[in-house]
């Protein structure tokens, strides 16, 4: 199965890197590196691709190319890019995948980076918009569903539900978007789901979400067998507050 890892081999869903420009806001000298495995020594023709999105506002991105395994010693794939970006909060995110016929194999590895100033910058309050699907209680209501001006913890719980409630091809345009809850709930049969649920949440908060982190999770069945309630303690990435969710899945 193919894998990236950190520099010392252990495998990552996220990294925190911080750096601290040198000052005269010229920004800070970012660098990623990461190594891809592809330990199966019978996949056909066992050839890699990888690119870097650095998701910095300026679309631009690295393409490492592709090469093939049987050429690599090391038994691993190391990419590295480097960039200057100035002072604020990125996820940088490396893409790599296989030629596994008949569905490639694709993994993702985000790079939480931190850039401070070397002088303290003043930041005007941000103005974050909608749309906030609504809450079953409090503000904003299923009456109050609109483009609401909120708080940046409203917007990502609702970005959450929203990733959450969509099913995997519901997007015609995004097919990858969403998860398979609702069918690891009801069309599955299992006995238990919960570490099913569990990789499945984390899985499409890392490739569509990576501002969140699961903290906790907690399933509720109803007697009747067709109401099943998901229950999620998470917290914001961007500044560490904590925040829950609760999403319902009928059958």
């Amino acid at each position: 199965m193919l894998y990236i890892t950190d520099t010392d081999n252990v495998k990552q869903t996220g990294i925190a890197q911080e750096y601290k420009e040198t000052g005269g806001n010229v920004g800070a000298l970012v660098t990623v590196t990461a190594r891809i495995v592809e330990p199966d020594t019978l996949l056909v023709g066992r050839y890699l691709s990888a690119a870097l999105q650095w998701n910095d506002g300026t679309g631009d991105s690295v393409s490492f190319g592709t090469v093939s395994l049987d050429e690599i010693p090391a038994g691993y794939w190391e990419v590295t890019a480097t960039k200057r970006l100035f002072p604020g909060s990125y996820v940088c995110v490396i893409r790599a995948q296989n030629y596994r016929a008949p569905i490639e194999e694709v993994v993702r590895l985000n790079f939480f980076i931190t850039v401070t100033a070397s002088k303290p910058v003043y930041n005007p309050p941000k103005l974050v918009f909608g749309p906030i699907l609504p809450r079953d209680s409090g503000f904003p209501n299923n009456q109050q569903w609109a483009f609401n001006l909120d708080s940046d913890l409203i917007i990502l719980e609702s970005s959450v539900k929203m990733l959450l409630l969509t099913a995997k091809g519901d997007r015609v345009m995004v097919p990858d978007y969403g998860t398979n809850i609702r069918r690891i709930l009801f069309d599955m049969n299992l006995k238990s789901t919960d570490s099913l649920l569990r990789e499945e949440i984390i899985s499409a908060f890392a490739q569509w979400e990576p501002r969140v982190e699961l903290v906790g999770m907690n399933v509720e069945f109803d007697p009747n067998g067709r109401n099943v309630s998901v229950s999620l303690s998470l917290v914001s990435r961007l500044n560490r507050q904590p925040f829950e969710t609760r999403v319902q899945y009928n059958r």
